[in-house]
């Protein structure tokens, strides 16, 4: 077994005192999966978040709109911008309750522990494998002119943990089921972290295709241009048929082979966690998933880049591969 030590990114965020703070605040940092530009920009104003967490504290319209010294117009219009979003709605006449999870610092101090220990095995995993997964991207020609630490940023942080193995835990449905409809026709888990934007998650991957390719983004912010392949060709990471066949096989058996047993194994620890939640009883146990496994493959990430078995982007990167035929 290879051990390993978390960088301090991660223990910072597990360490951090809980500060008194009132019941409904500001201070909260909104995460998604995959990340929704429109929720973002929705949750940018202080009064988006402050109504969600108010939601979570079982509050009325009227009661927030005293609190903030509002009028019921003013909360009701937001209010309503959240429930056409779906990030917070109607569960019956009388009750309004988030539709995603509000995490508390009494939660992230109630859950450092076992996070830390399943961030540093999922890391012993990943290092464990490393020859394999390096050797297969040091044989892709597609990827001759990109850096290796950025190779293997690609090919680790975007490829198979905010990738592929997403779509494992969606396949398989018994840990994270495809996230919640929301708005016009997205799906995406969300959620709101109290105090700490570490713990909402650093790392945004944005997918779209364009002539039969599928570019992906990743990083810490998105690039607001959308060039074709034509255009990357070149510059960046692009595999055409065969090499695009062979990356996604590899990582697809690793995911399905070495990683998702090692979540589905520990199911039961997992769903103990969710229920320690501040948010637990309104929930989908699949919602409380989806934050802890964003926040694991933060610090995994965080842990590799710090060992510089991986190169993270000063903004992001953005790569090509063929999509696979229809």
């Amino acid at each position: 077994m290879v051990r390993t030590f978390l960088i301090l990114p991660l223990v910072l965020m597990l360490a951090q005192k809980p500060v008194k703070k009132p019941e409904v605040h500001a201070d909260f940092y909104f995460g998604s999966y995959p990340w929704s530009r429109t929720a973002a920009d929705l949750l940018k104003e202080d009064l988006a978040r402050e109504i969600v967490v108010a939601y979570s504290q079982d509050w009325s319209v009227d009661k927030i709109a005293k609190f903030f010294k509002l009028t019921t117009s003013d909360v009701s219009k937001v209010s309503d911008k959240l429930e056409d979003e779906k990030l917070a709605g109607r569960l019956d006449e009388y009750d309004v309750r988030p539709f995603m999870p509000v995490i508390r610092d009494r939660d992230l101090d109630r859950i450092k522990d076992p996070l830390r220990k399943h961030t540093q095995e999922l890391t012993d995993l990943f290092l464990n494998n490393w020859k394999d997964i390096e050797g297969m991207a040091d044989s892709l020609s597609g990827a001759k002119a990109t850096p290796k630490g950025q190779l293997m940023y690609e090919t680790v942080v975007s490829g198979i943990l905010l990738g592929c193995m997403i779509d494992a835990l969606y396949e398989d449905k018994t840990l994270m089921p495809p996230g919640r409809r929301r708005g016009k026709n997205d799906r995406y888990y969300a959620w709101l972290v109290e105090s700490n934007p570490d713990a909402a998650g650093k790392l945004r991957r944005e997918l779209r295709e364009s002539a039969g390719y599928r570019i992906i983004s990743i990083g810490t912010v998105l690039p607001d241009d959308k060039p074709t392949p034509d255009e990357l060709r070149g510059k960046v990471t692009m595999l055409d048929d065969a090499e695009a066949r062979k990356y996604r096989a590899f990582i697809a058996v690793f995911c399905r082979d070495k990683l998702l047993p090692y979540f589905k194994n520990r199911r039961e620890e997992f769903l103990k966690l969710g229920l320690f939640m501040s948010s637990g009883r309104d929930i989908a146990f699949g919602e409380f998933f989806a934050w802890y496994y964003n926040t694991i493959a933060n610090g995994v990430t965080d842990t590799l880049a710090g060992q510089k078995r991986i190169t993270a982007p000063e903004k992001f990167y953005s790569y090509a591969v063929k999509a696979p035929e229809q």
